[in-house]
């Protein structure tokens, strides 16, 4: 007598009914097994493209969700000249401090190009004005949140007495040059200068901790994402935004 795998193998076993012919059975059936994988291969395209769109854990946001991912960075060809765009360290994969404070640079640089292709054109006083007093404004924002969270951090975490005092004067006098500009407006003496003397001061500056102070952060193991998230919400009290 067969056994039951055979029975359930068996064309009897594959057939809706023992009146149907055993070549519809196999027919039926075959088509039925394609339909099934086709179904399965679907579902899985399906889901590996959710997955896709879907954040991953390790692209969530440190700052509540509120700080955008870090702006690419350039990449310095051997013998290029130094600028902020192409000393920006590189980005990490949980966006940290260090990333937060790289975006505020290259935002500025940014602002100071334009700047400059605006005296080019001698474009009208109130847009430069205008131009002048936003960057300004973030430059300010930016030296708060350093002075307040990051530079003292870093004192902590062993970065040379040297390097953080040159840092803080440079900054106070980034901070002189950014109080004559928003007293003045583009009629007064000097102004234009003053603007473009401010974006190649902060340049320099910038290319300092780029290349120097935030390479050794990263090293010492500062406790950098978590920094980020109350540098972020200073950033965002102090520009009116919310945090």
């Amino acid at each position: 007598m067969a056994d039951d795998k055979s029975k359930r193998g068996s064309p009897d076993n594959k057939r809706l009914n023992k009146s149907e012919p055993y070549e519809m059975a196999y027919a039926r059936r075959k088509a039925a097994g394609k339909t099934g994988v086709a179904a399965k291969k679907s579902a899985a395209t399906a889901a590996t493209q959710a997955g896709k769109a879907r954040p991953s854990a390790a692209r969530a946001k440190p700052d509540g969700g509120s700080a955008p991912r870090p702006t690419p960075r350039a990449t310095r060809a051997k013998g290029a000249e130094k600028n902020v765009a192409n000393t920006a360290p590189a980005v990490k994969r949980t966006p940290d401090a260090v990333d937060l404070l790289v975006d505020d640079h290259l935002a500025t640089y940014a602002c100071f190009k334009k700047y400059k292709k605006l005296m080019d054109a001698d474009a009208p006083a109130a847009d430069r004005q205008a131009l002048a007093n936003t960057v300004c404004r973030m430059l300010t924002a930016h030296t708060v949140i350093e002075e307040e969270f990051f530079y003292p951090a870093a004192r902590a975490a062993g970065m040379e007495a040297d390097l953080m005092d040159e840092a803080d004067v440079e900054h106070a006098s980034a901070k002189e040059l950014i109080a004559q500009i928003e007293a003045g407006s583009p009629d007064t003496d000097h102004y234009d200068a003053k603007v473009t003397v401010l974006g190649e001061y902060i340049a320099h500056h910038v290319i300092e901790e780029h290349t120097e102070m935030f390479t050794k952060c990263r090293r010492a193991g500062m406790e950098l994402v978590a920094l980020r998230a109350r540098m972020a919400a200073r950033k965002a009290q102090l520009l009116g935004q919310v945090a």
